[in-house]
């Protein structure tokens, strides 16, 4: 139960000082519990989960978790632990409701705690403790104002003063944390921590994000709009340009003849942008390739394999070497 007391906020990075609708995400991998966020972020050498969690927390949530942790910096126990937090707190959202000490909603929050520390993590312009995004967002916000991850313990201590409740979350997360579910090697991790970083695991977490939508394509969609709205409306294009704002880069929304000319020319270490810009066939979509695993290879952007045509993931299969080779690679700068 988050308390009353409230922790003066930290100063936070560039990319947290962006708007939090366009941080809000999802990591593939983890839908199925392996991972491509693991690869991407664990540090070389270490034997810690990062972000792979394991089968004993709800498929559906995994995703919440590491996007809170990502955009709070809570580091490599972050999703962890707040998964041992919404499952001492409410069972995983089975229980969440208000307790006798009027705590509220998924990870149960004091009203002025709420009022404090609540986020509006789904974009649609309200705070909801009863909803699982808002809810497991702000409990990264709040553990990270009280000294997360520096300090797991006085975090957590601060959440419910009960050194009982403190013992029980640490081992909730020791449990949950599947170090198992990193299907890398040392070495693996250590080209993609290289090749990735935080830029490409925000990206990662926005696609898998905005593919659980389902959303429509509509062509010209948020254009002349920038940055985008969280929930697009999105064509290919500005679905690209969502991307690359989400990751920190600045861009305004562009149509694929300025998708051409915008970063370096060519395929990138982690990221490259296919863009076909001119004619009735023109089109653009993102490759992520942030590890060396094939798991880790996925494309992602508007297409008829997706609901409505609307952007989401790619499947492979949907590509051959001769559709691909109408496209022209770009990728963002540094990746």
């Amino acid at each position: 139960m988050a308390s009353t007391a409230q922790p003066a906020p930290r100063a936070r990075s560039l990319f947290i000082a962006l708007p939090l609708v366009l941080l809000v995400g999802l990591v593939i991998g983890l839908l199925s519990i392996t991972v491509v966020f693991g690869a991407a972020s664990a540090g070389c050498g270490g034997s810690e989960a990062v972000g792979g969690l394991s089968s004993k927390v709800p498929r559906r949530l995994v995703p919440l978790y590491v996007a809170a942790a990502s955009r709070y910096d809570l580091g490599a126990k972050g999703p962890a632990v707040l998964a041992s937090v919404n499952e001492i707190e409410t069972g995983f959202g089975k229980a969440n409701t208000v307790s006798s000490a009027g705590a509220e909603g998924w990870m149960q929050f004091m009203p002025e705690t709420w009022a404090a520390y609540g986020v509006d993590a789904n974009g649609d312009g309200r705070k909801d403790p009863y909803d699982p995004a808002d809810a497991i967002f702000a409990a990264a916000n709040y553990l990270s104002a009280s000294g997360a991850p520096r300090d797991w313990r006085s975090a957590i201590f601060a959440y419910n003063h009960a050194d009982w409740y403190v013992e029980d979350v640490l081992a909730g997360a020791r449990r949950f944390a599947g170090s198992a579910a990193i299907a890398v090697s040392d070495t693996e991790a250590c080209a993609a921590t290289s090749a990735a970083g935080p830029a490409v695991e925000k990206m990662i977490a926005e696609a898998d994000r905005i593919d659980a939508l389902g959303l429509d394509y509509v062509w010209g969609g948020s254009h002349g709009q920038s940055p985008t709205p969280a929930n697009g409306p999105f064509d290919c294009s500005s679905a690209v340009s969502h991307l690359l704002q989400v990751a920190g880069f600045g861009n305004p929304t562009m149509d694929t003849t300025l998708l051409i000319g915008w970063g370096e020319a060519g395929r990138g270490r982690s990221v490259t942008i296919h863009v076909k810009p001119y004619g009735e066939d023109a089109h653009t979509f993102i490759e992520l390739h942030p590890g060396v695993t094939p798991a880790s290879h996925r494309y992602w952007g508007t297409s008829d394999t997706n609901a409505g045509g609307g952007p989401g993931w790619i499947p492979e299969s949907a590509f051959d070497a001769s559709y691909l080779a109408g496209f022209q690679p770009r990728h963002p700068p540094g990746l």
